[in-house]
């Protein structure tokens, strides 16, 4: 009877800390290797990060998406520059932010609004095939992590933040049976 008692959410369980560890770090590892992507210019061992290559990669997005989209019409030039010049930090911040898991639930919110932005980007262009395959994963992935927030004991939130355990705790289990 106690283990029926002990199978409730309260109670930790690997499966879906390990499926919240995996999928959590998969959404930050993608943000933040796609911020570290921003800096780069070149390939291989001839690549180079710096601010320079940032710059030059922001005004290329700024300038993609003010020639190629219907962007324009609804918004500020300003306004799509300063997006596209300020989206490699955000990328490097969220996608850190979820790696750590602190604050998991806000931090996996921030990362599907941010998934959410690069795609309204895509697909105001005219041709959007990385929409579904490349966002659309990232944010079928967020959803997985935020499914199985709640169980993410194996995150700076399951540490600082943990609750003791049905285990740990003989007379709630009792209580529970009766």
């Amino acid at each position: 009877m106690s283990d029926k008692a002990c199978s409730s959410h309260s109670c930790p369980r690997f499966d879906l800390a390990a499926a919240n560890l995996i999928t959590r770090l998969w959404v930050g590892m993608r943000l933040f290797m796609a911020g570290v992507d921003k800096f780069r210019a070149g390939d291989g061992a001839a690549a180079t990060f710096n601010s320079v290559n940032y710059d030059t990669k922001s005004g290329l997005i700024a300038k993609l998406m003010s020639d190629n989209s219907f962007l324009p019409s609804i918004l500020p030039p300003t306004a799509i520059d300063q997006y596209a010049h300020s989206i490699g930090y955000i990328l490097l911040a969220v996608g850190a932010w979820v790696a750590i898991g602190l604050f998991s639930r806000i931090s996996l919110l921030a990362a599907g609004l941010t998934f959410l932005s690069l795609g309204f980007g895509l697909a105001a262009l005219p041709d959007d095939t990385e929409l579904s395959t490349n966002i659309g994963i990232g944010i079928i992935i967020t959803f997985a992590a935020l499914s199985t927030v709640k169980h993410g004991w194996l995150s700076l939130d399951g540490l600082f933040f943990r609750k003791k355990s049905c285990h740990s705790h003989p007379e709630k289990t009792t209580e529970a049976i009766s």
